[in-house]
């Protein structure tokens, strides 16, 4: 009777420990998708109200731009709260050139991103949505850089800005980044100089680095 009881505690613990990890996901993803479709919304709503007198049928356009991404988060919202899926790295990377450009900040990807296992490749997608989201909202950048590179011992991304630096402490975004890299067993590095002290590099770089995934038996 001892034993039963103790096995039955241990259930409930169990139970518990997997509810507040759905709720961690839960809330990462959906500080990834409303983080980064609000901070377009907002870019496109400014642009929109500049262009409204000299130019009124880009202005419209515009309109027409946040109307549908709008609708979009409404279903990324939806898919967060049953399981997160990306639609991939390629897909994430053509959605962070339209972001980056509504901001005018010009993106460099100089290397196609590698072939990765499904888990990975989620991972990879979050951060370069959130790591974008982070340049619009804060860096005051010109140029953003990304570069990917995978041998032997894993895959490695590399996301930098020139922006104004200075990150001290991590914030929900950066947090978010780092629990996911973890959770596959990957590391995340950041080097964020002050930007405009004389003498040192400017803008931030984050450098996340994953070992292989287990291949699943078929």
């Amino acid at each position: 009777m001892r034993a039963n009881k103790k096995l039955g505690l241990a259930h409930e613990q169990i139970a518990h420990l997997a509810k507040l990890a759905e709720r961690e996901r839960i809330a990462r993803d959906l500080h990834d998708v409303l983080g980064h479709t609000l901070s377009v919304v907002v870019l496109k709503s400014e642009l929109a109200g500049k262009l409204m007198d000299r130019d009124p049928v880009r202005a419209r356009h515009e309109i027409g731009e946040v109307e549908h991404i709008a609708r979009k988060a409404l279903g990324e919202v939806r898919e967060a709260i049953r399981g997160y899926r990306t639609e991939g790295l390629a897909a994430e990377i053509a959605r962070a050139k339209k972001t980056l450009d509504a901001a005018g900040v010009a993106l460099d990807c100089g290397t196609k991103p590698p072939q990765l296992a499904p888990a990975e490749e989620t991972v990879l997608s979050l951060i370069v949505r959130e790591a974008v989201t982070n340049i619009v909202r804060h860096a005051q950048a010109s140029h953003c850089r990304l570069e990917f590179a995978s041998n032997g011992f894993g895959t490695a991304l590399t996301v930098e800005d020139d922006g104004r630096g200075g990150v001290r402490e991590e914030g929900n975004g950066l947090r978010g980044m780092r629990e996911r890299v973890e959770s596959i067993g990957g590391k995340l590095l950041i080097d964020s100089g002050e930007g405009t002290r004389q003498g040192t590099r400017q803008g931030t770089r984050l450098q996340i680095e994953i070992p292989p995934q287990p291949v699943e038996p078929s």
